[in-house]
């Protein structure tokens, strides 16, 4: 594959995570992910494996609905390996109240060629604006 490609598959992988999390779509999300993605989220514990992941978003789906952006600032590849650096910004409604927030901050993601040519996410760090 070319280097326009493999950025193009990772930054389309992103964007199914993003557009299947406004969607409600569990499953297109973790879809996205490595069997044993890690994940090292602001003010949680770090965790390993998609059902992690699955443990976390699952009950957030269901109470609210999402509208998240991602802005690009830095794409590197190490063989294999790709790391992918930006900002993002999710404004969260709950279903139940209608009351919305904003969460915004630095994300740094880690995705891994599979043997398929598929890029999949192995690590996600996030930490939030002040």
């Amino acid at each position: 594959m070319s280097k326009e490609s493999d950025i193009k598959a990772v930054k389309d992988a992103l964007q199914q995570w993003m557009s299947s999390l406004d969607n409600g779509d569990l499953q297109g999300m973790l879809d996205t992910c490595d069997p044993e993605a890690i994940t090292a989220n602001e003010n949680m514990p770090t965790t390993v494996g998609i059902d992690h992941i699955r443990e976390k978003y699952e009950p957030r789906i269901q109470a609210s609905t999402f509208e998240s952006t991602f802005s690009t600032e830095n794409l590197n590849f190490y063989g294999n390996f790709a790391l992918i650096m930006g900002t993002f910004e999710t404004k969260m409604t709950n279903k139940s109240t209608g009351e919305s927030r904003i969460g915004n901050g630095r994300l740094a993601l880690g995705y891994q060629r599979h043997p398929d040519g598929s890029w999949k996410m192995v690590f996600d760090m996030d930490n939030n604006a002040q």
